[in-house]
């Protein structure tokens, strides 16, 4: 049965949580998971490039470029020549930004508490273990 193949598992498990994140992510700030993580890699790399947050984050161009354009037209971020390569953009989060980054870490710290409240404190420790390892194994060599 498809369903078995823990690719399905993960994939709807996945599909669940964004599902439920984005809406109430939504209803705090008007942004999903994806432009959260965006806004907050940027807040922990100042001066990030958007090739580096591409690669960081996973995401493809064109779907960057969107969510780049949704943060800098919220006037969450800030675009400048990047100080070291100057043929790059460097991104920052405005302090609007940072203050949204920061609550929506915390908000995020509780929806993952909510979700690992059917979990011992053991298995808690193993699932992150065992996702880490098969993140770790399906990655490039670096």
């Amino acid at each position: 049965m498809y369903s078995d193949f823990l690719n399905f598992k993960l994939d709807m498990t996945s599909a669940l949580l964004m599902e439920h994140a984005n809406a109430v992510y939504r209803q705090h700030w008007d942004l999903d998971v994806r432009g959260l993580r965006v806004l907050r890699l940027i807040q922990a790399c100042p001066d990030i490039t958007p090739k580096e947050v591409s690669s960081r984050a996973f995401l493809e161009k064109t779907l960057l470029s969107k969510t780049l354009a949704q943060l800098e037209s919220r006037e969450l971020i800030s675009r400048a020549p990047h100080p070291v390569d100057r043929r790059s953009a460097g991104l920052r989060t405005t302090a609007e930004g940072s203050r949204i980054a920061d609550e929506s870490s915390v908000v995020g710290s509780q929806l993952e508490d909510q979700l690992v409240c059917a979990l011992s404190p053991k298995e808690r420790v193993a699932l992150d273990g065992l996702l880490s390892k098969l993140m770790e194994s399906l990655l490039p060599p670096s």
